[in-house]
């Protein structure tokens, strides 16, 4: 079942952060409390290459299929949740930007920050994930290579509960929420 945006929110919400961060986490909460539509990059590329290697190519064609998919949504007037992806490049965040702006629709870039030793154990502990490549290792290539989030991002202290961490994520999405139907009516 899909949710429908009866709020009209014009929002994409993109979860940023070091593997082990708990962005699939929040994913979950956020999509059980908001009208959001989930696009996940994990599922993408796991459909797009049942075989994957995890190559620069297919990681790059699972990105322009999120940038499709979040098109798409934006262009039925539906909110998307981006999981599965680090954002740890600025030109990933600036081509989600971009994407969204082209529809009118706003983004939240929403910064799960969290230190590389947490995302390592968390890693560690959580053998279920489904993206194949998902190592305590990655969590320092991807840490040595994260440019930071935009200065626009909302930061979320990731290195809390859970429960403490999904009610921050989802406060600060309520918040722009708000702030972006404020603006609206003005």
């Amino acid at each position: 079942m899909t949710p429908e945006n009866k709020s009209g929110a014009r929002i994409v919400v993109a979860l940023m952060g070091l593997p082990g961060a708990g962005k699939s986490t929040v994913a979950k909460h956020l999509l059980a409390e908001l009208p959001l539509h989930l696009v996940d990059r994990d599922r993408i590329r796991a459909a797009l290459f049942p075989d994957c290697a995890f190559t620069q190519a297919e990681k790059d064609a699972a990105n322009a299929a999120v940038l499709a998919a979040v098109a798409a949504n934006c262009t039925l007037g539906r909110a998307s949740l981006v999981d599965g992806m680090t954002f740890a490049r600025a030109t990933e965040v600036e081509a989600l930007r971009a994407c969204a702006a082209a529809r009118d629709f706003d983004l939240l870039p929403l910064f799960l920050d969290c230190p590389v030793e947490v995302a390592r154990a968390r890693i560690a502990a959580d053998r279920s994930h489904r993206a194949g490549d998902r190592t305590p290792a990655l969590a320092d290539s991807v840490a040595d290579r994260f440019e930071g989030p935009p200065a626009d991002a909302v930061q979320v202290a990731a290195d809390a509960t859970a429960g403490e961490v999904c009610a921050a994520a989802l406060a600060a999405v309520r918040a722009t929420l708000v702030r972006i139907g404020n603006e609206e009516r003005t």
